[in-house]
């Protein structure tokens, strides 16, 4: 590959096109799910390269390759752009399962279409593609459409999902997609769970619409098993925590709701005794603004002490 110029950063797509002479525009129409669950359960093929003095892909040490594939499948970008969207304190950028289209084409923070070059590299890379990212739903219709897309073998594969449950969600669908995932999702590993809500006077806990004491719901999650990580946040009846401990056989990490935090702010004109004022400011809001919500979730639970699952 041709070196780049000096302080041009290098994009993943010349990576791609360089390193595995790899036109994008020109690869072949990704297999139906079907087909791929074929390749994944057929025996890989012999690498016959052996004794080629051609250095291609298929020729690097295999530990490479597999940087090579994470490089590329692992979406990324930079944080500063939208942090709610990053993963954790990392540039790795979560899924919005919503916003892919046409099997991940589009997703431009990856580039999938390394795993349709052959089934060798197929056999490697897939499993990359979606055990190391993280995929975040709002919705049950969008994991139902990617699992139309990718096929139960390749869901088996998912060990992250980021799912937020919106205030006045229809019980029903979530507690379809919560079976299914702990029917055929065996690869689950970690769960980050979040419950919207809504307050009718505008403060204080939710009245209503919000599924986090929604006994049917909270019974569907408990019967996924295998995970390593359950994040539960947001307004969630006070017994769930100690329920799904028992009957998942993980422990559950809570958080109240979402904390605010205080996010450096553009100086601007003002001076230093101003920006500091301002700084104070903000930071009194956030504390204040914390304090409230807690005592929201605090007000919340002793209504639900009665629901036992």
């Amino acid at each position: 590959m041709p070196p780049s110029q000096e302080g041009t950063p290098v994009k993943k797509k010349d990576i791609a096109e360089a390193i595995f002479n790899f036109d994008p525009s020109t690869a072949s129409k990704i297999p139906e799910p079907r087909d791929r669950n074929r390749l994944i359960a057929s025996k890989p093929p012999v690498d016959t390269t052996k004794g080629d003095n051609k250095v291609t892909l298929l020729t690097l040490p295999v530990e490479i390759r597999h940087r090579i594939y994470d490089l590329l499948l692992v979406s990324r970008f930079d944080r500063e752009e939208n942090p709610s969207s990053a993963v954790g304190n990392t540039d790795q950028k979560k899924i919005l399962v919503h916003m892919v289209t046409a099997r991940f084409r589009v997703y431009r923070t990856m580039e999938p279409a390394i795993v349709q070059t052959c089934k060798k590299i197929y056999h490697e890379a897939n499993p990359i593609l979606y055990s190391q990212n993280v995929f975040a739903i709002s919705q049950p219709g969008q994991m139902f459409r990617l699992i139309e897309h990718i096929g139960l073998v390749n869901l088996k594969l998912i060990k992250t999902l980021d799912l937020w449950v919106p205030w006045m969600a229809e019980p029903s669908p979530w507690v379809q997609l919560l079976n299914v995932l702990a029917e055929e999702a065996s690869g689950l590993r970690c769960i980050k769970l979040g419950w919207g809500s809504f307050s009718a006077s505008g403060s204080g806990p939710p009245k209503e619409g919000c599924l986090g004491d929604n006994l049917d719901f909270v019974r569907a999650l408990g019967k996924i098993q295998g995970l390593d990580t359950l994040v539960i946040s947001g307004f969630c009846a006070k017994n769930w925590p100690a329920y799904l401990e028992e009957r998942m056989g993980v422990r559950v990490q809570t958080v109240c709701s979402y904390c605010h935090k205080s996010h450096d702010f553009e100086r601007g004109d003002l001076n230093d005794e101003e920006f500091k004022s301002e700084k104070r400011r903000l930071e009194k809001l956030n504390r204040e603004m914390n304090e409230d919500e807690l005592q929201q979730f605090i007000d919340y639970q002793k209504g639900t002490v009665h629901l036992i699952p």
